[in-house]
């Protein structure tokens, strides 16, 4: 199959107004060098509801909004989704995929020779090609299981960083990288507050990991590489990056935007080895996208505290569902999911779940049934709901803990979803460059690719042009 061959870089979330404050910085010269070689267009997410990636994305991926797809939360079974991913589409025409981290890939299907398929890191198991990438993949889904909100300072035991080195060395990742995770825990020793750089490093795992597969001289037909960890940033740390939006709130403590710094780091890594890939294989496509974007976010309602699920386990007990009833899923907090097959245990789990309440409040738990799997969020209450910690559920009542839930102190987020995401082309060769950064409809993107893959560089341009003449 000749194709042009095309690497989607899915920087979760980020707006042009965090690129341009930080693109002329001196310590990001291959974000600057990518930026001036780019077509630079403006993504709007088109979708319905409130925005969220594992919607916004599969948008962007299937051509269609999600009032078609039908993909409302994670741990959603695939069953119910409509419409087909861009690399399927390729991959059904006789191209290769090389996909890594994209949101609702799971499970893994057969990406071709050369290929490669890492479903994202809320999958319902480890599963990927090739296999010895699944022990990594299991040690990042156990992490989401244990929390995915809070940034925990905790160590890991000795013999749970040993597996996981070993299952990084088996996965191809290189020593250079696993030094530089072993002088960040070093480094969190000595400075506590360098734990907040912790998540960052996922993404550099998982890059080193993405580069051993992609074969830039021959690369896979489409591929796709997904990172959440600038996102990650700018929900806690917006006030730190953009103090402007804040004004009337003084600094206090450290300032966090350093933390940005080091993630925009990573990223600009990331872009140099893109850059020179692109020198290896001027045929190869790069597209640097966010399905949405984020902006300052103000007055939050959690007052410095949240209300997150401890121990899935005592909260459906405690709803009136035995443990043999049910399949617990990953799902990214203050949100929870299982999978329960018998329609009728599924609607008594879902009625038991959706009456805990604490004494002498309304309900806070809300659930959304899609298939065989029901997506359970739980909206922090105000402090002065939460004050008698006693919670009721029917006829039953027990003290917050014991049900499973725990009020822990959290960093209010500053930073939350809005429809303007970035989208970047790498067109170096091309004598004109779009800049004025028209907008483009998210679900129209696919149509997009689909063309340049068949029709090449001279296709690049062709999404602004399109764009415009619909507007």
């Amino acid at each position: 199959m000749n194709v042009t061959p095309i690497l989607l870089l899915e920087i979760n979330e980020v707006p042009w107004r965090l690129i341009d404050r930080y693109a002329a910085l001196p310590e990001y010269p291959h974000l600057r060098e990518f930026l001036a070689g780019s077509h630079q267009l403006t993504t709007m997410a088109v979708d319905t509801g409130e925005l969220s990636p594992w919607v916004t994305w599969p948008t962007l991926h299937r051509g269609m909004n999600n009032e078609l797809h039908g993909i409302r939360n994670l741990g959603q079974d695939p069953r119910t989704f409509h419409g087909t991913p861009v690399w399927e589409e390729i991959r059904a025409r006789g191209g290769t995929i090389g996909i890594f981290g994209s949101m609702q890939s799971w499970p893994p299907s057969d990406p071709g020779e050369g290929g490669f398929y890492v479903p994202d890191t809320f999958a319902r198991d480890e599963r990927c090609i090739p296999e010895s990438v699944s022990g990594v993949q299991a040690f990042n889904l156990d992490q989401v299981r244990r929390n995915s909100r809070v940034v925990d300072s905790a160590f890991p035991g000795l013999g749970e960083m040993f597996a996981f080195a070993r299952a990084c060395v088996r996965a191809g990742v290189r020593p250079s990288t696993l030094a530089r995770l072993a002088a960040q825990v070093v480094s969190e020793r000595l400075v506590p507050s360098r734990a907040a750089r912790r998540p960052v490093f996922q993404t550099v795992i998982f890059w080193d990991l993405f580069r051993r597969h992609f074969n830039a001289a021959h690369p896979p037909a489409f591929s796709t590489f997904f990172t959440n960890h600038v996102a990650g940033v700018m929900h806690r740390y917006w006030k730190d990056v953009f103090p402007e939006d804040f004004p009337a709130d003084r600094a206090q403590g450290e300032s966090r935007e350093p933390v940005m710094r080091f993630a925009l780091k990573v990223l600009d890594e990331i872009l140099a080895d893109v850059l020179a890939w692109s020198r290896t294989n001027r045929d190869l496509v790069v597209v640097f996208a966010a399905s949405m974007g984020q902006a300052a976010v103000h007055g939050t309602r959690h007052e410095g505290v949240e209300l997150l699920v401890d121990d899935l386990e005592r909260l459906m007990a405690f709803a009136g569902v035995e443990r043999r009833a049910y399949q617990p899923l990953l799902a990214m907090a203050p949100q929870v999911a299982v999978r329960i097959e018998d329609g009728a245990l599924r609607a008594h789990a879902r009625a038991g779940l959706e009456n805990v309440h604490f004494k002498g409040a309304a309900p806070f738990i809300r659930v959304q049934e899609t298939g065989d799997s029901l997506s359970i969020s739980v909206h922090t209450p105000l402090a002065s709901d939460m004050r008698s910690g006693t919670l009721v559920c029917g006829a039953r009542s027990l003290e917050a803990a014991d049900a499973g839930l725990l009020v822990r102190q959290v960093e209010p987020g500053t930073g939350y979803h809005v429809p303007e995401g970035t989208f970047a082309v790498y067109a170096p060769q091309a004598s004109e460059r779009i800049r004025d950064r028209p907008r483009v409809a998210a679900d129209r993107i696919k149509e997009w690719l689909l063309s340049v893959s068949e029709g090449g560089a001279s296709r690049v341009a062709s999404i602004a042009d399109r764009n415009r003449a619909a507007a």
